[in-house]
């Protein structure tokens, strides 16, 4: 009977083995062939969408800034459309750095080389800020444009009322040669500005984009994070390219003062002149602008309206979702967008960029129909083609 026990135990024994052998033969080269699908699968998708989006953003937005800065230039325009050909400058520069950013979050891990990784970090810095002053230095030109066309409108109307006052203190006798006739000159020193220069706000605006940008064109460097992962694997190690901060005490400073530089005052700056602009706009439509000012008003209000709209669409999602979120987490490193997951973080980034596409083709739609609107009289800042 023991021996039969023991028998039937070895039979078990041996029937339960050749089961777990039978039952685990099967499935393990099943496994490794689902894994090399999806790692081939995933480049693939991801080159598709790399190239698609540099095949209808990238290239076409390039052609369409470079059809605008051709524009501009060819017309000697200036005044608002100076601030427009500086930004289509930008949304090139924009558009080519996009590509890096696109590249890092598709790989979730910085693989290029560290001199990109400089170009990188410096030039996003650049093209963000300069694009927001930009926008804010238009809306200011803009706003000064409309009260100097209000002020020589009223100075108009004070001058159709006593027309013989002014020309009695402003008007002088010219004696010629040919004609012993004595003409009269008057002079009306009220209608001598009628331009505002933007030669030094444009300066301005580039002076502060580099000084921002110059640190990290000089510190940025690739940092290496390490990645958690669940159960008993090592974590992973993923590369970063961000700025080198150190722990000084002056650190949070430095950090505040970026804040208020790329984010609280384009913001402020951006809602209080894009509510103005809207207001005079409207206010407008109630007289002619007079012939005095060369600029066309109603349309550097029109071009004030839609880019602060469209850097508001755009780019704040990036400022506070992604920007504010980098700065105050430093000294450690953490992607874009950190709160949001790799899918959406990506999104958002393509839909931040699609605005330097969108800008110059409204842009070159908006000047079209300027044109056309205007060539019984055309302006001098209208585009030629």
């Amino acid at each position: 009977m023991e021996d039969d026990y023991t028998s039937i135990e070895d039979y078990l024994s041996n029937e339960v083995y050749v089961t777990k052998t039978s039952d685990f033969d099967d499935p393990l080269p099943s496994t490794p062939t689902l894994r090399e699908e999806v790692t081939r699968t995933e480049p693939l998708e991801q080159l598709i969408f790399f190239y698609s989006y540099n095949a209808v953003i990238v290239v076409v937005g390039i052609i369409l800034n470079l059809v605008l800065i051709r524009g501009i230039a060819c017309a000697k325009s200036t005044g608002a459309l100076l601030f427009v050909l500086q930004i289509a400058i930008v949304d090139v520069l924009t558009l080519v750095t996009s590509d890096w950013e696109l590249y890092y979050h598709l790989t979730r891990t910085w693989t290029l080389p560290v001199e990109q990784c400089t170009l990188y970090s410096g030039f996003e810095s650049l093209t963000s800020v300069a694009i927001a002053y930009f926008i804010v230095g238009l809306n200011f030109h803009s706003i000064s444009t409309y009260n100097l066309a209000v002020d020589v409108v009223k100075s108009g109307t004070i001058a159709t009322i006593e027309p013989e006052s002014i020309a009695e203190e402003n008007s002088y006798e010219v004696a010629t040669d040919a004609v012993s006739q004595k003409r009269s000159l008057t002079i009306d020193y009220r209608y001598k500005k009628t331009r505002i220069s933007v030669r030094f706000p444009i300066l301005l605006v580039w002076f502060i984009a580099i000084s921002e940008s110059l640190p990290l064109f000089l510190f940025s460097d690739i940092v290496v994070a390490p990645t958690p992962v669940t159960g008993s694997d090592v974590g992973n190690q993923t590369q970063h390219c961000t700025v080198l901060v150190n722990t000084v005490t002056n650190h949070r400073l430095v950090s505040l003062m970026v804040i208020l530089i790329r984010i609280v005052l384009p913001t402020v700056a951006l809602l209080i002149t894009t509510v103005q602009m809207v207001v005079k706009f409207y206010r407008g439509k109630r007289f002619a602008q007079p012939d005095e000012i060369d600029e066309n008003v109603a349309f550097a209000l029109k071009l004030s309206i839609f880019l602060s709209i469209s850097y508001i669409v755009f780019t704040a999602q990036r400022l506070y979702g992604s920007l504010l979120l980098e700065i105050l987490s430093e000294p450690n490193v953490v992607p874009k967008y950190p709160l949001f997951s790799s899918t959406i973080g990506l999104t958002l980034a393509v839909f931040h960029y699609c605005a330097s596409f969108v800008r110059p083709l409204v842009i070159v739609a908006m000047c079209k129909h300027e044109i056309i609107m205007s060539i019984s009289t055309p302006l001098p800042e209208t585009i030629v083609n």
